[in-house]
Protein backbone atom coordinates (compact mmCIF):
# COMPACT_ATOMS: atom_id res chain seq x y z
CA UNK A 1 0.00 0.00 0.00
CA UNK A 2 1.44 3.15 -1.23
CA UNK A 3 1.24 6.43 1.03
CA UNK A 4 2.93 8.67 -1.33
CA UNK A 5 1.13 11.98 -1.48
CA UNK A 6 -0.21 12.70 -4.98
CA UNK A 7 1.73 15.09 -7.00
CA UNK A 8 -0.45 18.34 -6.47
CA UNK A 9 0.07 18.21 -2.35
CA UNK A 10 3.76 19.31 -3.70
CA UNK A 11 2.60 22.66 -5.46
CA UNK A 12 1.67 25.83 -4.10
CA UNK A 13 -1.55 27.10 -4.87
CA UNK A 14 -0.20 29.62 -7.53
CA UNK A 15 1.34 26.68 -9.35
CA UNK A 16 -1.83 24.87 -8.90
CA UNK A 17 -4.04 27.49 -10.57
CA UNK A 18 -1.01 28.20 -13.25
CA UNK A 19 -1.39 24.35 -13.64
CA UNK A 20 -5.43 24.27 -13.75
CA UNK A 21 -6.53 27.20 -14.72
CA UNK A 22 -10.28 28.97 -14.89
CA UNK A 23 -11.66 30.23 -18.24
CA UNK A 24 -10.54 33.48 -16.78
CA UNK A 25 -6.90 32.51 -15.74
CA UNK A 26 -7.11 31.71 -19.37
CA UNK A 27 -7.97 34.56 -20.58
CA UNK A 28 -5.81 36.96 -18.41
CA UNK A 29 -2.54 34.74 -18.16
CA UNK A 30 -1.01 36.25 -21.33
CA UNK A 31 -1.08 40.18 -21.13
CA UNK A 32 -1.18 39.98 -25.54
CA UNK A 33 -4.58 38.47 -25.05
CA UNK A 34 -5.68 40.77 -22.71
CA UNK A 35 -4.87 43.62 -25.70
CA UNK A 36 -6.42 41.54 -28.86
CA UNK A 37 -9.21 41.21 -26.54
CA UNK A 38 -9.97 45.05 -25.69
CA UNK A 39 -9.38 45.83 -29.53
CA UNK A 40 -11.91 43.35 -30.69
CA UNK A 41 -14.31 44.93 -27.72
CA UNK A 42 -13.67 48.28 -29.40
CA UNK A 43 -14.44 47.03 -32.52
CA UNK A 44 -18.15 47.06 -34.34
CA UNK A 45 -19.46 43.36 -34.61
CA UNK A 46 -18.88 42.25 -38.58
CA UNK A 47 -15.47 43.75 -38.48
CA UNK A 48 -12.51 42.38 -40.55
CA UNK A 49 -9.01 42.18 -40.35
CA UNK A 50 -5.89 40.36 -41.43
CA UNK A 51 -3.53 39.19 -38.99
CA UNK A 52 -1.68 41.79 -39.17
CA UNK A 53 -4.48 44.36 -39.23
CA UNK A 54 -5.33 42.78 -35.62
CA UNK A 55 -2.11 42.51 -34.41
CA UNK A 56 -1.33 46.40 -35.32
CA UNK A 57 -5.20 47.36 -33.68
CA UNK A 58 -4.39 45.31 -30.91
CA UNK A 59 -1.01 46.76 -29.89
CA UNK A 60 0.40 43.41 -30.29
CA UNK A 61 3.56 41.59 -32.43
CA UNK A 62 1.91 39.20 -35.43
CA UNK A 63 3.75 36.88 -33.64
CA UNK A 64 1.75 36.69 -30.41
CA UNK A 65 -1.39 37.09 -32.51
CA UNK A 66 -0.67 33.84 -34.39
CA UNK A 67 -0.38 32.30 -30.64
CA UNK A 68 -3.67 33.36 -29.63
CA UNK A 69 -5.26 33.41 -33.23
CA UNK A 70 -6.66 29.47 -32.21
CA UNK A 71 -7.39 30.59 -28.65
CA UNK A 72 -9.96 33.47 -30.50
CA UNK A 73 -11.52 31.02 -32.89
CA UNK A 74 -12.02 28.04 -30.27
CA UNK A 75 -13.46 31.00 -28.29
CA UNK A 76 -15.84 31.97 -30.82
CA UNK A 77 -14.84 35.19 -30.78
CA UNK A 78 -13.62 35.67 -34.43
CA UNK A 79 -14.83 33.91 -37.66
CA UNK A 80 -12.38 33.29 -40.30
CA UNK A 81 -13.71 35.34 -43.59
CA UNK A 82 -13.97 32.15 -46.41
CA UNK A 83 -12.46 33.12 -49.72
CA UNK A 84 -10.26 35.92 -48.29
CA UNK A 85 -6.50 36.09 -49.66
CA UNK A 86 -4.62 37.25 -47.36
CA UNK A 87 -7.14 35.23 -44.90
CA UNK A 88 -9.51 38.01 -43.18
CA UNK A 89 -11.09 36.98 -39.55
CA UNK A 90 -14.29 38.64 -38.68
CA UNK A 91 -15.32 40.52 -35.32
CA UNK A 92 -18.44 37.53 -34.83
CA UNK A 93 -21.51 39.58 -33.73
CA UNK A 94 -22.83 36.93 -31.95
CA UNK A 95 -19.98 36.22 -29.60
CA UNK A 96 -21.39 35.61 -26.37
CA UNK A 97 -18.03 35.67 -24.44
CA UNK A 98 -17.57 39.46 -25.96
CA UNK A 99 -21.13 39.95 -24.75
CA UNK A 100 -20.16 39.29 -21.46
CA UNK A 101 -16.89 40.93 -21.29
CA UNK A 102 -18.52 44.37 -22.50
CA UNK A 103 -20.89 43.62 -19.70
CA UNK A 104 -17.97 43.57 -17.21
CA UNK A 105 -16.71 46.31 -19.01
CA UNK A 106 -19.89 48.21 -18.03
CA UNK A 107 -19.90 47.47 -14.78
CA UNK A 108 -16.08 48.15 -14.30
CA UNK A 109 -17.13 51.41 -15.43
CA UNK A 110 -20.01 52.14 -13.54
CA UNK A 111 -18.68 51.64 -10.18
CA UNK A 112 -15.35 53.18 -10.39
CA UNK A 113 -17.24 56.02 -11.77
CA UNK A 114 -19.37 56.33 -9.44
Amino acid sequence: MSTQKPPTDDLSMDELRDEYPSGWRILIQNESVGYILDALMDALPGTEYTKSELATEAGVSRQSLYTHLDLLLALDILDPVKNSSPQRYRVNPDSELLGLLHQVNGTVNQRLSG
